[in-house]
């Protein structure tokens, strides 16, 4: 009767650690144990070592094809199992292991179908996102030439020609907006080339070090000494390292303030060679740190997705991009967060290295 309830209730969840508790919270009652304890992805020298002290619990091997998937641990009610108990208890060990693969293949599933929802997704937004340049970014580049012309119109007040000043900024701002659309929805070009990393974080702290300055943030690069070949492509990396910046210029105000007027924030964005990185693989990583505010715990579950964000005027699609543009190359990209006791982020971008 368990062995059936096990399946039915992995039909109906597909989820492994809804069955472990299930199995968990029922096989004492029906087994006569003390306590049963659900190992998935785990041998028997997982659970219990030959150093352990003696201990009343048994362990059952839970197999598939001749493989250990997972280990069913019970501590009988009485000094031992019975025969009849232990014979009981193989059969459900058996029957587990049909129950953890139907889950795996239920999760297996479910990630799919997720994935192709995500393409449909961003096949729908590629669409609207080239409308979006049709029909948007045209007129307002005609807008600007407009306002820009009026401006230079003498006969105007200074009060008139201040507000089409005030105007092409704010085209500006519209036509940054859209172009972080287009760029999102957009896969990267050339990612099959390698791209010097360190060339590229060198060129972006350069082109953003007067942005820090105004911000009072002192820009560190510390790239790899000599070159530093990723797979990836040019503009991939450059997304990346690029939007990873802002992000941390953007992070907030400076912890530790004075009267100097100097630069009060520390931004160092650093290229890492691992070992191994002459073969193939996650060897070469970018760290990017911040001695901003840090990330709450439930923003920072939400901060990869396209649209959220947390600044007033915010596109939200910043660090969708560094993840969008990370999955395309095959590389990771993480967040820690905070890194000491006031706070500070840094996110970590691993890239396979094309050496």
């Amino acid at each position: 009767k368990l062995s059936a309830e096990i399946q039915d209730f992995a039909k109906r969840s597909g989820e492994l650690e809804a069955l472990k508790g299930f199995v968990e919270a029922k096989a004492p009652g029906a087994m006569g144990l003390e306590r049963a304890t659900l190992w998935y992805g785990r041998t028997i020298g997982h659970v219990r070592h030959p150093s352990d002290p003696p201990s009343r619990a048994r362990v059952f091997a839970i197999r598939r094809g001749g493989e250990v998937i997972g280990v069913l641990e019970v501590v009988p009610a009485g000094p031992e199992l019975s025969g009849e108990q232990v014979g009981a208890l193989q059969l459900l060990a058996d029957q587990l292991a049909a129950a953890i693969e139907l889950c795996q293949l239920i999760a297996d599933k479910v990630k799919l179908e997720r994935e192709l929802a995500e393409k449909a997704k961003m096949a729908f937004l590629g669409e609207m996102a080239a409308r979006i340049a049709h029909n948007v970014k045209n007129p307002l580049s005609s807008m600007k030439t407009l306002m820009q012309l009026l401006e230079e119109d003498s006969s105007l007040e200074e009060r008139v020609r201040q507000d089409c000043r005030l105007v092409v900024a704010e085209i500006d701002r519209l036509n940054a907006s859209v172009s972080q659309v287009l760029r999102y929805a957009k896969p990267a070009r050339d990612t099959d080339r390698p791209v010097d990393l360190s060339r590229v974080v060198t060129s972006v702290v350069a082109l953003m070090r007067a942005e820090a300055e105004r911000r009072r943030v002192n820009l560190e690069a510390a790239p790899a000494g000599g070159a530093c070949l990723v797979e990836g492509g040019e503009e991939a990396a450059s997304d990346i390292v690029s939007n990873l910046v802002v992000n941390a210029l953007e992070a907030g105000a400076p912890q530790h303030a004075d009267s100097s007027g100097g630069n009060h924030r520390r931004l160092k964005v650093t290229v890492s060679i691992m070992p191994g990185a002459s073969e193939r693989g996650l060897v070469v990583s970018l760290f990017v740190d911040d001695q901003g505010p840090g990330v709450p715990p439930d923003v920072k579950a939400k901060i990869f997705q396209p649209f959220f964000t947390t600044r007033p005027g915010g596109t939200g699609l910043g660090l969708a991009i560094v993840a969008r543009r990370a999955e395309e190359i095959g590389g990771t990209v993480e967040c820690i967060s905070p890194l000491t006791a006031e706070g500070g982020t840094r996110f970590v971008v691993r890239f396979r290295g094309a050496g």
